[in-house]
């Protein structure tokens, strides 16, 4: 019996509506649009569903969950909400590298870099979270994408198995800490395999490699079990630094730069600054002695093929 049509999704807002070309231009003012247009209201858009769009970066096709509040952003802009990390993979990555994306979450950042490295590249994207595995198959699938590895595995310091907790509801914030942002109630829990890095990436293909941390506190374990692929292929790593998450895990953001800049590594706080108006460029600003709040850094190496290019 074939199935029936699925009901057809509820029409956005009105408002909302008039306001989303101007969103995804990214005009002057865009943000308070947003919110004057109820984009911040979870309630508006509860029933709304999961609804693509093509990446105006990229070029690929997202399905994003509206309810979702960081997925609704990403929807409204057409791009993956976190644009400095963004511009910092265009300005790293290159046709033909390898990048590693360590937590991967729903691919966005995946679906870049496959774009930038192109069909000579390689794009490995870690994600141990089951139900954002089937999420990142489906994405590869819809898009067709040769060159995408997908690691149902975590990473860390020893192999074995550890808890993965989801806390609020929100895939964003699933975490190896016992703990969740501001008491947010764990909400799912599962046993997953966890590798070390640097035996994920024995085999990965040779040349300038990329590598994307993003995993809620667990930073420092994964470093120290990249050692030997950080002293020997000496990639370019982009990091997310929040002290409050690293403690939450039992590390501190200091042990996190510490891992990276005694062999060697400078590390740069990511910014964007608008362009006569309205484009933003990638601005790289020395990392601070301390860091407070939550930043996305990245670190570049002194030696090795990505120095050849001026990224050292």
């Amino acid at each position: 019996m074939p199935r029936p049509p699925a009901a057809p999704a509820p029409p956005l807002p009105r408002l909302f509506r008039c306001v989303l070309p101007w969103l995804r231009r990214e005009w002057p003012m865009w943000g308070r649009l947003y919110a004057l247009a109820g984009g911040n209201d979870a309630r508006r858009f509860a029933d709304m569903g999961v609804r693509n769009v093509v990446g105006k970066l990229h070029g690929y096709v997202m399905p994003l969950d509206l309810a979702n509040w960081s997925e609704r952003l990403s929807w409204s802009l057409a791009r993956y909400h976190d644009l400095p990390l963004q511009l910092a993979l265009q300005h790293v990555l290159r046709p033909g590298d390898c990048f590693v994306d360590i937590g991967a979450n729903i691919g966005m950042v995946t679906l870049l870099a496959r774009h930038l490295v192109g069909p000579s590249g390689h794009v490995m994207a870690c994600e141990p979270n089951p139900r954002l595995r089937a999420r990142l198959e489906d994405l590869v699938a819809l898009n067709r994408l040769a060159g995408v590895e997908l690691v149902a595995k975590a990473l860390g310091e020893a192999p074995g198995t550890a808890e993965l907790r989801e806390f609020a509801g929100h895939t964003g914030w699933g975490s190896l800490a016992a703990r969740g942002p501001d008491g947010a109630a764990t909400t799912a829990v599962w046993q997953v395999p966890v590798v070390r890095g640097d035996d994920l990436l024995a085999a990965a293909p040779a040349g300038p490699m990329v590598v994307k941390i993003d995993v809620e506190g667990f930073e420092v374990p994964v470093l120290r079990g990249l050692q030997t692929t950080l002293a020997k292929r000496a990639p370019a790593v982009l990091v997310e630094v929040a002290d409050a998450h690293q403690r939450r895990a039992g590390h501190s953001a200091a042990a996190l730069r510490g891992e990276l800049e005694r062999l060697g590594y400078r590390g740069y706080e990511l910014r964007t600054q608008r362009r006569l108006g309205f484009a933003r460029r990638l601005q790289l600003v020395p990392l601070a002695a301390e860091v407070h709040g939550e930043i996305d850094a990245l670190f570049l190496p002194q030696d090795g093929p990505l120095a050849a290019r001026g990224l050292g």
